[in-house]
């Protein structure tokens, strides 16, 4: 497989930024949406491990961060230590198919959420914890492992599908 496209990677963040920051809270205003920054930075992880995968959550994550307005760092500490732990399993991980961005995706959203909410409540942000833990992390977790996989099969699983069939199709 190719190495991944510098240019692509950069592009995918920015459609990922501004779906986040600019569509969704339009189209869908106080809805749980998935927080493609982070599902971008730990299908990066899943990959091409915890160097590209945290590098993405950082970026992303003060991106988010400097666009939402609080809690400066808050979303890109979250998001980098979910992607560093996606990035310790990585190679452990079979990239074949689509369970494990679903898997992995949802049990590092399960983390990056916990993560968050910890710190902006130790910085006193008022938590609802019945509905961060009952409602939103859930759905944020499903939405998450929806994302996950589109983006683990656009990005890893079709380029390889294609470069099969050109090596089946040159014999």
């Amino acid at each position: 497989m190719k190495r991944l496209n510098r240019l692509h990677i950069a592009l995918g963040m920015f459609v990922a930024l501004l779906l986040q920051a600019a569509v969704f809270p339009v189209l869908f205003p106080r809805w749980v949406v998935p927080d493609l920054v982070f599902c971008f930075s730990a299908v990066m992880s899943i990959i091409a491990g915890t160097g590209p995968g945290v590098v993405l959550a950082a970026i992303g994550g003060l991106c988010q961060d400097a666009l939402s307005g609080s809690f400066m760092g808050a979303s890109a500490g979250a998001n980098m230590a979910a992607a560093w732990i996606i990035g310790l399993v990585e190679p452990q991980l079979f990239k074949e198919n689509l369970i494990t961005p679903v898997v992995i995706v949802g049990a590092g959203t399960v983390i990056r959420e916990v993560i968050y909410t910890f710190v902006i409540w130790s910085f006193g942000a008022g938590i609802d914890w019945a509905r961060a833990f009952g409602t939103v992390i859930p759905w944020v977790a499903v939405l998450n492992c929806c994302a996950g996989a589109l983006l683990h099969y656009w990005i890893y699983l079709r380029p390889r599908d294609r470069e099969r069939l050109r090596s089946v199709s040159s014999v």
